[in-house]
């Protein structure tokens, strides 16, 4: 999680109810999408410099990179993001020739892991522009990273969710939730995964079309805060103002109390 803080006493660095070293290592038949390949770190700088490497080495469309921890994991704008072993699903994919726009590529990754919450019956929503909630608070969140290399232009996506921490409340920010904690059960991250990619993976094949077709407007539907006041953080200013909507390329539209419509195009909702 960003800036949740250093690994804690109270959390299992090997938790043997888990298995995701296992489950990568030797997955059932179909777990992955045909043709991905899913590559298991115990421990690493950052799944997004793994996947990046391997983009520039020839990495193929549809390579992940899990790790159990990150030394250096990060999130949006330079923020760390701080995860203790044994309690996320931390992993990042190489992108290529997808058809979708950079925007829409990211977003597709966000409504896949509402599609796959929704199945144990959550309720996600997305705050803008890439973190998913439950009940107000981050589970989750997507950095998209966009390359033109040697290797040619290609996407690299990470994705963070907090799954298994158990009684380690401290080791959160009040802001921020975990899957055990919203189901009263232990996911286990390996089948957690498989579902994610298996969901993802068709998304990312659909035609340059697709997003305006249907996507966005399923993207837009679990927009946080829509037609509700928020405060928003630019960077240079913060302003607040009632959510009307989101264009279709991600442009956070904010109406603010004077009645001007501002477009943001960079920036954070505030929780």
């Amino acid at each position: 999680m960003e800036g949740s803080g250093a690994p804690s006493a109270g959390v299992a660095a090997d938790d043997p109810t888990d298995g995701l070293a296992a489950y990568c290592a030797a997955p059932p038949a179909d777990a992955w999408p045909r043709g991905w390949a899913v590559h298991y770190h115990a421990a690493a700088d950052s799944t997004q410099d793994l996947a990046r490497a391997a983009a520039e080495a020839g990495a193929p469309h549809g390579s992940v990179f899990v790790a159990d921890w990150q030394r250096a994991g990060r999130g949006r704008r330079g923020r760390a993001w701080l995860a203790p072993p044994g309690t996320s699903l931390l992993f990042s994919l190489v992108a290529r020739d997808v058809r979708l726009s950079p925007f829409s590529q990211t977003a597709v990754c966000a409504l896949a892991l509402c599609r796959v919450l929704e199945r144990d019956r959550l309720a996600p929503a997305l705050k803008w522009p890439n973190d998913v909630l439950l009940g107000d608070r981050k589970v989750a969140g997507v950095l998209a990273e966009r390359v033109s290399g040697a290797a040619g232009a290609y996407q690299i996506v990470g994705i963070g969710l907090n799954v298994r921490y158990g009684a380690a409340r401290a080791a959160l920010p009040p802001f921020a939730t975990a899957l055990d904690w919203e189901l009263g059960r232990r996911p286990e991250r390996g089948p957690l995964l498989a579902a994610l990619l298996r969901e993802l993976a068709p998304l990312l094949a659909a035609p340059a079309g697709a997003w305006e077709a249907g996507l966005y407007s399923e993207w837009l539907r679990r927009l946080w805060r829509r037609q509700q006041t928020v405060r928003l953080a630019t960077g240079a200013e913060t302003l607040e103002g009632r959510v009307e909507g989101a264009a279709p390329d991600g442009t956070l539209l904010l109406r603010l109390p004077d009645g001007t419509l501002r477009r943001i195009t960079v920036g954070d909702v505030l929780l």
